[in-house]
């Protein structure tokens, strides 16, 4: 008979409150300082008893940014609409300007995904092919509708929009005067062939 796991209400809460520490001292202390054991200090608990909901830090750090990719679903495409897909992208680099962990674990997370093994590894390559496809899609959608040239292509610019996310954050890290919503915006308008109002 198998063994059916369930999370109760407290561990749910002490979960909650373990990622929102891991991401506090990484915004502090920066990836080399955000080791378990302080983590655990940060959220008033014993590391023994960390490790009883996160086994690993890698763990910790994949289940976080699982746990921020969902709030970002949950606050962003209630308003996301096919006329501007790009202000999703947009409104998740503000996030980022206000809250600069979320950029930091995203790299860290980016980096480590290239490593044979790493448990973020699978869970990077299906997320980035899920927001390629929702951009691809998009731009179709755009062309169908006759605001996009059907000689651009989807492919390409799904592709290209992530990258200039991906580089404009590493960017901003290092100079925070960039305006890394602002970039992407019209980055994303110069893909599409259109007038940038920013």
């Amino acid at each position: 008979m198998n063994a059916v796991v369930r999370r109760y209400p407290k561990g749910v809460a002490k979960r909650a409150v373990i990622l929102e520490a891991a991401l506090d001292v990484l915004e502090r202390e920066g990836e080399m300082g955000a080791s378990l054991r302080t983590i655990a200090r940060e959220a008033d608990i014993s590391l023994a008893g960390l490790l009883h909901y996160f086994p690993s830090r890698d763990g910790l750090f994949t289940e976080l940014q699982h746990e921020l990719d969902q709030r970002a679903i949950d606050t962003y495409f209630a308003g996301f609409t096919s006329e501007d897909p790009g202000s999703l992208l947009g409104a998740v680099m503000q996030a980022i300007v206000e809250r600069p962990a979320l950029g930091m674990l995203h790299l860290m997370l980016a980096t480590a995904a290239l490593r044979p093994g790493h448990p973020v590894a699978t869970y990077f390559e299906e997320r980035y092919a899920r927001i390629h496809q929702v951009f691809a899609d998009h731009v179709r959608a755009l062309q169908s509708a006759g605001h996009v040239d059907t000689d651009r292509d989807p492919e390409y610019i799904a592709t290209a929009i992530i990258a200039a996310a991906d580089g404009i954050r590493f960017q901003w890290l290092s100079n925070r005067s960039i305006d890394m919503p602002g970039h992407v915006l019209r980055t994303w308008d110069m893909l599409l062939g259109r007038s940038s109002q920013n």
